[in-house]
């Protein structure tokens, strides 16, 4: 039951992405899932070793990165004409 409501939540999430502005998208994308792989290795902490944790952090601050790169990168000034074809 669990995993049916976390996939009910990932896909009501992947609409809302859906859902943003197309120059928006990938740089929220990025910033969620480097906020979903910090928390995963925090949870892995004690559990996992540290090295498996440590490069889960360190893959989470280089998505992160990404996410800044895309945001700061992709103005909005998308023309109207390839908007509407999306």
């Amino acid at each position: 039951m669990a995993d049916q409501s976390v996939t009910e939540t990932a896909d009501r999430l992947m609409c809302l992405l859906n859902e943003l502005p197309v120059s928006e998208r990938s740089g929220c994308a990025l910033g969620l899932a480097s906020r979903l792989i910090e928390f995963a290795a925090f949870e892995m902490a004690g559990t996992y070793s540290a090295d498996d944790v440590a490069d889960l952090i360190n893959c989470a601050a280089r998505v992160d990165h990404a996410s800044s790169d895309v945001q700061t990168a992709m103005p909005d000034t998308i023309p109207q004409t390839f908007r509407r074809m999306q």
